[in-house]
């Protein structure tokens, strides 16, 4: 977790339901998060891109970045931060596994540290 006891964690997918790239989208309280397991962790981050809604979950991944795959605007899943344009960030989620369930924090804007 990331130290906040308190964060409430809800149910969203099971760690079968990640696609062989290892991606799913789910929709938490209405908003479409792509979840990612980088380097055997999990991401979760909003998943449509703020400059033109392209789906993040389509997107190449370099490293902890991810490239919307219609501008390739690149994202660090880590903290939502657009490197290349200053200022621009995506809402990211705290994310954590409880047996083979995937949870995420609704509220968050960062993530759980490994």
């Amino acid at each position: 977790m990331d130290g906040r006891a308190t964060e409430p964690f809800i149910p969203v997918a099971r760690l079968s339901d990640l696609d062989e790239r290892g991606r799913l989208v789910v929709r938490v309280e209405g908003t479409p998060v792509a979840i990612l397991r980088i380097a055997g962790q999990l991401y979760a981050m909003q998943d449509t891109c703020p400059h033109r809604g392209g789906p993040l979950s389509e997107g190449d991944v370099d490293g902890y970045l991810v490239h919307c795959p219609l501008h390739a605007w690149p994202f660090d899943v880590r903290t939502g931060a657009c490197p290349s344009n200053a200022g621009v960030r995506l809402r990211i989620y705290a994310v954590r596994v409880v047996g083979e369930e995937i949870q995420v924090a609704p509220f968050s804007d960062r993530v759980s540290a490994p």
